[in-house]
C-alpha cells in the first residue's frame, strides 16, 4: 500500500527583489512529503532553503507552481481560508522560538488553539498540558517562558507547533540555538512524534549530523534541489 501523501509542491518558482536586484530564489522546486517521514533540506546560506519553507508553510506565495496539502490545491484560496488551512494543517518551529515571555508554557501552547477556535477552554488547557507532558515539561507548564532554559523553551515551541494536530511540521533550524545534547533530544522527540502520529516533518538545517538522521535529505544550491538521497 502506498504511504499517504501529506504535502506536495511542484515546479515552485520564486523571485525576490525588483529590477537589477531581482533574485531567482527558487527555480522549479518539487517535493513530496509522505506521512511518517522526516525530510531535511541542506545547502549553503542563500540557496533558497528558508524561502522554500515559508512558501510550503503558506507564509509566502510562489510566482509559479502549485502546492497541495492532503490532496487539495491551496494556492488559489482567499487569504482567510489560506490562514485557516495554515492554522489547521501546518505546525511551525523556528530557530528563535518566539514565545511570549510573560505567558506560561501552557498559555504559549494554547495560542494556536485560540486562533483556530475549535475547542472550549477546558479542552485547550487539557490538550496543552498533555503536549507539555509529551515533551517532558508537565511540571513546568505554569512557569513563565522567560524562566525556562533554552532547551526547555524549544520544547515548548515544539508542543505549540503540535497544538492543532497538524499534518505537516515545518522547522527552520529548530536545533540551531541548542547544544549538542539538546539538539539530539529535540530531533528525537520530533522524529518520534512524526512516526507515531503519521505526520510529515520538513526541517531546514545546517547540522549535517541531524540531516543524515532524516529519512530523506534534499540538497539545495542556487534555488534548485540538486540531489535527494534516502538515509542509508
Amino acid at each position: 500500500m502506498n504511504p499517504e501523501v501529506c504535502l506536495t509542491c511542484e515546479d515552485v518558482e520564486r523571485f525576490l527583489g525588483e529590477d537589477e536586484s531581482r533574485v531567482h530564489a527558487l527555480r522549479g522546486v518539487s517535493l513530496t512529503l509522505e506521512a511518517g517521514t522526516v525530510h531535511s533540506v541542506v545547502g549553503p546560506s542563500g540557496c533558497g532553503k528558508s524561502t522554500l519553507l515559508y512558501i510550503l508553510g503558506l507564509l509566502d506565495t510562489p510566482d509559479a507552481g502549485c502546492i497541495t496539502i492532503k490532496s487539495e490545491a491551496v494556492l488559489h484560496l482567499p487569504d482567510d481560508q489560506l490562514a485557516r488551512k495554515r492554522n489547521e494543517l501546518l505546525g511551525f518551529i523556528f530557530q528563535f522560538h518566539f514565545l511570549l515571555e510573560d505567558f506560561s508554557a501552557q498559555e504559549n501552547v494554547m495560542i494556536p488553539m485560540r486562533r483556530l477556535g475549535k475547542l472550549p477552554e477546558k479542552e485547550m488547557l487539557d490538550r496543552a498540558a498533555m503536549l507539555l507532558d509529551a515533551v517532558g515539561l508537565e511540571s513546568k507548564r505554569t512557569r513563565p517562558s522567560r524562566h525556562l532554559s533554552g532547551g526547555e523553551q524549544q520544547r515548548v515551541a515544539i508542543a505549540r507547533a503540535l497544538a492543532n494536530d497538524p499534518e505537516v511540521i515545518l522547522a527552520d533550524e529548530p536545533t540551531g540555538n541548542l547544544d549538542t545534547e539538546n539538539s539530539y533530544r529535540a530531533f528525537e522527540l520530533l522524529q518520534r512524534i512524526v512516526q507515531d502520529g503519521g505526520k510529515a516533518l520538513l526541517l531546514v538545517t545546517h547540522n549535517p549530523q541531524i540531516a543524515e538522521l532524516c529519512d530523506w535529505v534534499h540538497e539545495m544550491k542556487d534555488g534548485v534541489i540538486v540531489n535527494t538521497h534516502a538515509r542509508a
